[in-house]
């Protein structure tokens, strides 16, 4: 029941304030070039891809983890001989 009751004041809520900015908006005497929204989602197209992009690899790294022993092996794999 209080639930119920919270949601309700919520939406209440939520109600009122979309009302009262719709009642104080004042008209914008600008101009905005149409291509200036195909920047916007431009923009927010390469965030995405940039963002997928550091998640893969990031996410490769973690699956290319090995435990210690074959980390050490590698480790002493690439790295010359004293002799050499």
């Amino acid at each position: 029941m209080q639930i119920v009751r919270r949601t309700a004041l919520v939406a209440l809520a939520s109600v009122e304030l979309v009302v009262l900015l719709a009642a104080l908006a004042k008209p914008a005497y600008g101009y905005v070039d149409p291509g200036s929204g195909l920047l916007a989602i431009q923009v927010g197209g390469s965030m995405l891809a940039g963002g997928l992009f550091i998640l893969r690899s990031k996410i490769r790294r973690l699956f290319r983890m090995s435990s210690p022993e074959e980390r050490i092996e590698a480790e002493e794999a690439t790295q010359p001989e004293p002799g050499k």
